[in-house]
């Protein structure tokens, strides 16, 4: 996969912030399993200002990595920085390593299904791309199981966020992978219009272990400024008494519920099931009320949120590998795997500011370190096992 077209005018932001945004869309990028990359583009334009498109578009003439002058700008040098370290990890012979967290991308974003909404499909991917960031700043590595080539049958966790559709034969196999043993996410949402907003799934209430108390046509809303979740039972490292808090934003409905074969996680700050536990087989379900994901990406400026807390806990609760994590949510931790059985540690952070930070690695023993401003740090792990 080969990153293209990426980059920032100069006229939209300053010399330190595209260094900084490429230096973020590099290595994000590098973990997410891109494998190649052509910036937008090679230098600037300003001797081509009386014509087309430059003329009515001005601020396109400045998305160069040189000035018109072939000067370079910061954001080369980031570029440079970047092939450095590919150099040093033999990057060619890497590979992301194995996950067993999938991410699951509904067919409403590819298929356009007769009667349903256009706003369905860009709805999903909004959802999912925030569901990913939460996963990444939870140190959750992600695959992507799209619902149309089928899902997979092996990840120990499958997160579902802020889903109001899938398709009925789906729902029903993701009931059968939590039999089988995997944990199940799924958050509720009522899609992003008023167009049929009740949940799509068929069998909610069995499939959750619950029983819903909508009215038809209505939606409850949420009226605080913020959402809090407090926990009542342990749950994947979040003991009880724990908070989590949300911004809620766009469409606030969240689904009242009364558990009946289901256990109660959290309440809301007015004592409503929040997030519930459905043990089945081997494995269980676990529904969110409120569509968090949603909620999240709809307001600005609101990573990392609750959502890092809870993707982390959904993560030791399904038992997912992790090879590197940190405890900051605004620093990011993946892992590359080489050929020869060497395994670097990625570690980027999100922060604006300097982040100390101390990396907890099975089998590696990891000095606290310092990462600036949105900075990178790659640390050897060792070899693993195999090589």
């Amino acid at each position: 996969m080969v990153l293209e077209e990426f980059g920032v005018s100069s006229d939209f932001v300053s010399d330190a912030n595209a260094a900084h945004y490429y230096r973020q869309v590099l290595h994000n990028t590098l973990l997410a399993g891109a494998s190649g990359w052509i910036g937008w583009n090679n230098t600037d334009y300003d001797t081509l200002a009386d014509q087309d498109p430059y003329r009515h578009h001005a601020f396109e003439m400045h998305f160069g990595l040189t000035d018109v002058r072939g000067n370079p700008k910061p954001q080369l040098r980031e570029l440079h920085e970047f092939s450095k370290t590919l150099a040093e990890i033999d990057f060619p012979n890497c590979r992301r390593a194995d996950t067993d967290a999938a991410l699951v991308v509904s067919s409403f974003l590819d298929t356009q299904y007769p009667f349903t909404n256009p706003e369905d499909g860009p709805y999903a991917y909004t959802t999912l791309r925030q569901s990913y960031v939460s996963a990444r700043l939870a140190d959750l590595p992600l695959a992507l199981t799209r619902e149309s080539d089928g899902l997979v049958p092996d990840a120990r966790l499958y997160l579902v966020p802020s889903a109001k559709q899938l398709l009925s034969p789906t729902w029903r196999e993701l009931e059968t992978l939590a039999e089988r043993g995997a944990t199940v996410y799924v958050s509720y949402s009522p899609g992003p219009h008023e167009e049929q907003s009740g949940p799509w799934q068929a069998n909610l209430n069995e499939l959750f272990g619950v029983e819903h108390q909508l009215r038809y046509g209505l939606l409850d809303q949420a009226d605080d400024e913020r959402i809090e979740f407090g926990f009542v039972r342990d749950f994947g490292g979040l003991p009880t008494g724990s908070t989590l808090t949300f911004r809620p934003s766009g469409n606030r409905a969240y689904l009242p519920v009364r558990p009946v074969t289901a256990e109660v996680l959290a309440e809301d700050a007015h004592g409503r099931p929040a997030v519930l536990l459905r043990r089945i087989g081997s494995g269980s379900i676990v529904f969110c009320a409120y569509p968090i994901e949603y909620l999240a990406a709809s307001a600005p400026n609101v990573n990392p949120d609750g959502a890092v807390a809870l993707y982390d806990a959904l993560a030791v609760h399904a038992g997912v590998t992790r090879t590197v994590t940190v405890a900051d949510p605004r620093v990011a931790v993946d892992t590359l795997c080489h050929r020869d059985g060497r395994r670097f540690a990625v570690l980027v952070s999100q922060a604006d500011d300097e982040v100390r930070v101390k990396p907890v690695a099975a089998g590696a023993t990891l000095d606290e370190l310092t990462l600036p401003a949105f900075g990178v740090r790659v640390l050897p792990l060792g070899r693993s096992a195999a090589g």
